[in-house]
């Protein structure tokens, strides 16, 4: 019985390596492909003009891709003309995306009712 013992726990401390060897590789992958992503991103802003960057201001609908545009308009900053400094300061963005009726207030309605009943 001891050596039945010994043999299940011994198989099921190999079956744990083994298989943590395929998720710590499948971290690496996925983080390799964030980096790759990530770069790719920033390469795609540096290769754009600063009238184009400007353009994309407010339209960015993933939060990763606002930051790093920001952070090449940041970078740029010294360099723009004085309105190109104009837009990038103003704000909200001209260009920038409206949400649907209803979100980003916070109020729901302001229908009829609602105070104390039977008045």
């Amino acid at each position: 019985m001891k050596v039945l013992l010994t043999l299940l726990s011994a198989s099921a401390i190999l079956s744990t390596f083994a298989f943590a060897q395929p998720v710590q590789a499948t971290q690496q992958t996925m983080d390799q492909e964030r980096t790759r992503t990530q770069s790719e991103v920033q390469n795609r802003f540096r290769t754009m003009s600063t009238n184009e960057l400007l353009e994309k201001r407010g339209t960015m609908t993933q939060q990763r891709d606002r930051e790093q545009l920001h952070q090449e308009l940041q970078n740029r900053y010294q360099t723009m003309t004085q309105d190109q400094k104009r837009k990038f300061d103003q704000h909200p963005p001209e260009n920038q995306i409206r949400k649907g009726m209803g979100q980003g207030s916070g109020n729901m309605g302001g229908g009829m009712g609602g105070g104390k009943g039977g008045r």
